[in-house]
């Protein structure tokens, strides 16, 4: 084989993935950033947290997903400005963040405990 056939190869290759990963990410995880399992006795839950702001938008959406073993899923969310989250230097408070995405948690952790 010579190397422009190799080379052909490989940039056609690249760009047919990168187009399928692309798509993937596009409609299949829809913007998740995390997913985490938690084992609960012997049942396991899965969490998604998944987030997107629109464009020239100050709102920050964050949507945080239960998964239940038998297939059922809750869901909840917030959707504050980006100034709820900043201090005056500019700077992210995280325990601001820490506090709503706590919020979230207990909500779809105490609807499971209702039920």
């Amino acid at each position: 084989m010579s190397m422009r056939l190799v080379l052909i190869i490989c940039v056609s290759s690249y760009f047919v993935l990168m187009g399928i990963l692309t798509l993937y990410t596009t409609f299949k995880e829809k913007g998740i950033f995390v997913v985490a399992k938690e084992k609960v006795g012997n049942n396991t839950r899965v969490w998604e947290a998944s987030s997107y702001v629109k464009k020239h938008d100050d709102k920050y959406n964050l949507i945080l997903v239960l998964r239940d073993t038998n297939g059922k899923f809750r869901e909840a969310s917030i959707n504050k400005s980006f100034a709820n989250f900043i201090d005056t230097n500019g700077t992210v408070v995280q325990n601001l963040v820490l506090n709503e995405v706590n919020k979230l948690y207990n909500s779809l952790s105490s609807e499971k405990k209702e039920k």
